[in-house]
């Protein structure tokens, strides 16, 4: 009788499913004596990315035993220092991957009917008995991103498995069967995808009863000065989190870009033949006004799919796809050769001439000569001159030099704002190198008075080894011009063990990271940095990040990171640490009751804390402790220590040379949501998304368009510095954190928003704050009108929530243009006050936004009116998926996002005609759905006030 130790029954609709975490078990159902094989199987459809981990066996020691690898096309088995290799075959329209390991002298691979065996070495001959299960690759976690079926792991004696294998073809032809099913299924997989092919694109057809389309519209938001940016989005080859329309189920350290407010237009690029946008990132754009394109491209030696898609009966359906996914045109970016170019200039005049007729426009890349050869000219000259004039808006290639700028300035003439010249940020043939030193080519390109073209801006991510605090340090660097001197050398070994507790502590090494561990006692450790080794510039950060984890069974072990600085003496001037978080001018004191506790997860901490002109060295430091009380090492873990020095350069800061572009219509709103976090919150409520954390860029609402080093000040004794606080918020998962010291009776600005609006009527605004003392900090509303007069307003009311303030106000009706919009702190104390406050959002709008939501008559309290259809479907045994398709009519304009709650559970946003959340626990026959409706104002009631949509049993779906 075979033996389960997994057995999920994954039952699927189609949608895609990952199962990110890393499973540990044990096999304590077996004997020594046991003899048989251990059978993991799962059925991956779609699988179409890099390397994926399917297995770690280890033995009880937990040194490694098997490792099994799904690398393209083949299945790659190591064990101990040997490796086999099996290739994998492809049935009708989906790859089956069952596998099959032994724990003894032979592994035996079933493949798609073929039974392939290869004899172990004899030495291994015991049973281990832990085994994990990793579905996607500790490297890439979106290396998944298929269907899974059937997951099951269990041991089958070896009497057994002849009758197994014989009827192992059956099996399998059923699940064929199965999954052809999924293909009929009513509602499509929810998340965006592209055109592969020219048969694809003969087949597409607008369909919106199947299609999950975006709600937002392009807002009024234009640039005032020339030289516009555009962004070039190659994140990874495109298609990664931002594929999920109702959140990312995979990993919390999704891609964020931050300069939307900067950006002119945004390039959604991929690798595949007709790459339409995202639905997340149509969103994203069209909130900030900015124009976002899709991508048509064809690239190799062989040029047929070029001469596909140059017919011209194919210029209305892209036209089509266009209109009906609402982006803004394409990219077209033919990188082979071109054998007829009459026909190639004729494709793109008629394409963007309309593309043009319904708002959008087409932009050609430069990589042809004047005969259509493929060759990139790296300028605007007159070999491609032909292929601009067609559609008046022209990407160059990267590999310019200062000759090739100046004939691209010369020949652009009167068009340079159309004219986009290329900074590849990775480097690639750079003029200037790219990276960190892109602003470089963007300062000649600036003074050519071109427009800019940035590809590649990830870079800051991708290369952040999967830490969210390095990519937002690296993002700083490139973006903002914060130069940043590295203070850790990770393969020296520099710490100070200052206390070895207990067993003292214990470095390993895991997937090629150093991770130390500490002891029952109080172990600390200490890496020490003398600074004008570093820099000769004092008042910059100093900023220590690292990731925490307990150790089982009892993960709850005691920590402490923290930073202190010395002067020439040695005397600590100031510490700053992970459990107050506070800047105090002494040494840290730790105890049993002033620290953090760890758990089963990797934490990771960002502490800053600034240098003044005495600073004369840095210590880091590292406190652990078991709380078990075990001899050995099993208390808290360390490791990705990362320890720098940030300063700034205005020379280096491209958004200052950018420049922001200015907001033409209200309501102005955001809440600084990066949308991903284990903690959510509404209204300041602190909420747990069901699946234990939240990640859906769809839901990213984050506009600062002046990064609070650039504030305008009278009297500010320091560098202010602002950060992305993800431990607290208003609306989402973050908010912004401002900090610095502000002197006696002083005041400073805070420049929100650039803005050229006529207020229609009188004007409402309101600001969220947190931990701005009322009684020593005063906090106005200031705005600049037509004549340029700053016009400082006093809230009219201050209500409380949740520890957080809504300062409320009124502004009579100014009768000028409002040209800007700034937030002033005021130190109203006797003595000079450090200030550590959040702001968690702010909206400000007229009377005709007012007069707009009455005539449209938003239902607030039954929304269930603009459901169109809602279906409950069992999906794994007592767990059910939810499908809403909306019919919002005229709310679509006012409508900033739909919360949806199950009872009192928040279980997600929605941005779209289509709401999808997955394994839904059933309390009972019923399920109550409530929809919270969030207005571009953020005008909304609370959800308690919202009538239930009430799912009865004769609702759901069982599906076979």
């Amino acid at each position: 009788m075979s033996s389960y130790f997994l057995n999920s029954g994954l039952k699927r609709d189609g949608q895609l499913q990952l199962i990110p975490e890393h499973i540990r078990f044990n096999l304590t159902q077996l004997a020594p004596s046991d003899v048989g094989i251990v059978q993991f199987q799962i059925i991956l459809a779609e699988q179409e990315q890099n390397i994926i981990e399917l297995l770690d066996i280890q033995d009880n020691l937990g040194n490694p035993l098997i490792k099994i690898t799904l690398k393209q096309r083949e299945i790659i088995i190591q064990y101990l220092d040997n490796t086999y290799k099996f290739p994998i075959q492809q049935i009708i329209l989906y790859k089956l991957y069952p596998i099959f390991i032994s724990f003894h002298d032979e592994i035996t691979l079933i493949t798609n009917f073929t039974i392939q065996s290869q004899k172990l070495a004899q030495r291994f001959t015991y049973t281990s008995n832990k085994m994990g299960l990793f579905l996607g690759s500790r490297s890439n976690l979106n290396a998944f991103t298929g269907i899974t079926r059937n997951l099951q792991i269990r041991f089958v004696k070896e009497i057994e498995l002849k009758t197994q294998i014989e009827g192992e073809i059956k099996t399998q032809k059923n699940i064929v069967d199965d999954l052809d099913y999924i293909e009929s299924i009513k509602y499509k997989l929810p998340f965006s995808k592209p055109l592969l092919s020219i048969e694809e694109l003969d087949n597409w057809k607008p369909n919106e009863e199947y299609a999950i389309l975006p709600i937002q519209q392009l807002k009024k938001i234009n640039r005032t000065t020339n030289q516009p940016l555009l962004v070039c989005h190659d994140m990874q080859g495109g298609y990664k989190e931002d594929i999920w329309c109702f959140g990312n189920p995979l990993r919390q350290n999704s891609y964020r870009f931050y300069y939307m407010t900067h950006c002119d237009i945004f390039v959604y690029f991929s690798h595949n033949f007709i790459t339409i946008p995202s639905m997340p990132y149509i969103n994203i754009c069209h909130q900030f006004g900015t124009k976002i394109l899709g991508t048509i491209i064809t690239e190799g030696d062989d040029n047929t799919l070029t001469k596909q898609i140059l017919d011209l009966k194919y210029v209305d359906k892209l036209v089509q796809i266009c209109q009906f996914y609402k982006f803004d045109g394409y990219l077209l970016n033919i990188e082979t050769n071109v054998d007829n170019v009459e026909l190639f200039i004729q494709f793109i005049k008629e394409l963007s001439d309309k593309l043009q007729s319904i708002g959008a426009m087409l932009m050609y890349y430069d990589s042809h000569n004047a005969e259509g050869v493929l060759k990139w000219q790296s300028e605007l000259n007159e070999d491609n001159m032909k292929y601009f004039q067609a559609c008046n808006y022209f990407f160059s290639d990267y590999h310019w030099n200062l000759n090739k700028l100046a004939n691209t300035e010369k020949n652009a003439g009167s068009q340079k704002n159309n004219v986009f010249v290329g900074i590849d940020i990775w480097g690639r043939g750079q003029y200037g190198g790219g990276q960190f030193d892109s602003y470089v080519a963007l300062k000649e390109i600036k003074k050519a008075q071109l427009a800019t073209a940035i590809f590649g801006q990830a870079w800051t991510y991708e290369t952040s080894n999967d830490s969210r605090s390095q990519f937002i340090q690296n993002d700083n660097s490139l973006w903002q011009g914060k130069n940043t001197v590295s203070l850790f050398d990770k393969h020296k070994n520099q710490w100070v063990i200052t206390s070895n507790g207990g067993s003292g502590w214990k470095v390993v090494q895991e997937n090629g990271e150093e991770i130390a561990i500490t002891s029952f006692d109080w172990c600390i450790r200490t890496y020490t940095i003398q600074l004008n080794l570093v820099s000769s510039n004092k008042g910059g950060i100093i900023q220590f990040n690292a990731r925490v984890k307990g150790t089982g069974p009892k993960f709850d072990d005691l920590y402490l990171i923290g930073i202190e600085l010395y002067d020439r003496q040695n005397k600590c001037i100031a510490s700053i640490d992970s459990f107050s978080t506070k800047v105090n001018k002494k040494e840290i004191q730790f105890n049993a009751e002033n620290v953090n506790v760890a758990d089963d997860k990797w934490r990771e901490h960002t502490l800053s804390i600034k240098t003044t002109d005495d600073t004369q060295y840095v210590k880091f430091i590292e406190v652990g402790k078991d709380v078990e009380l075990w001899g050995g090492n099993y208390g808290t873990q360390f490791t990705g220590e990362s320890m720098v020095y940030i300063s700034y350069d205005s020379n280096k800061d491209l958004l200052r040379m950018i420049k922001p572009r200015t907001y033409e219509e209200f309501p102005l709103q955001t809440y600084y949501n990066n949308a991903v976090g284990e903690a959510y919150y509404i209204d300041g409520q602190k909420f747990t998304h069901y699946k234990g954390y939240y990640d859906n860029l769809n839901d990213f609402d984050y506009s600062l368009s002046y990064p609070t080093k650039k504030i305008v000040s009278q009297d500010i004794q320091d560098n202010w510095e602002s950060s992305i606080c993800f431990s607290d918020a208003w609306n989402g998962s973050s908010c912004i954190k401002i900090k610095g010291d502000l002197q006696i009776q002083k005041s400073f600005l805070i420049k929100l928003f650039k803005t050229r609006i006529d207020p229609q009527g009188n004007i409402t605004a309101s600001i969220n704050i947190k931990n701005f003392d009322k009684k020593i900090l005063s906090m106005s509303l200031v705005l600049k009108f037509g004549d340029k007069i700053l016009q400082q307003f006093k809230p009219t009311k201050i209500l409380t929530n949740q520890g957080w303030d809504i300062a409320q106000y009124t502004i009579e009706n100014p009768g000028q243009s409002l040209k800007s919009v700034y937030l002033k702190i005021e130190n109203i104390s006797q003595q000079q006050q450090a200030v550590d406050g959040l702001i968690g959002g702010l909206a400000i709008y007229d009377d005709n936004y007012i007069e707009q939501m009455k005539t449209t008559k938003v239902d607030f309290k039954d929304p269930t009116k603009y459901i169109k259809n809602i279906q409950l479907k069992e999906s794994v045994t007592n767990l059910y998926d939810l499908y809403i398709q909306f019919d919002l009519g005229e709310l679509e304009p006012l409508l900033k996002t739909i919360r949806v709650f199950n009872d009192k559970q928040w279980i997600g946003n929605v941005r779209s005609n289509y709401a999808y959340f997955s394994e839904l626990a059933l309390d009972g026959n019923d399920m109550i759905i409530k929809l919270q409706i969030i207005l571009h104002n953020g005008n909304h009631i609370k959800a308690e006030s919202v009538k239930p949509f009430i799912l009865n049993s004769d609702k759901i779906i069982r599906l076979p």
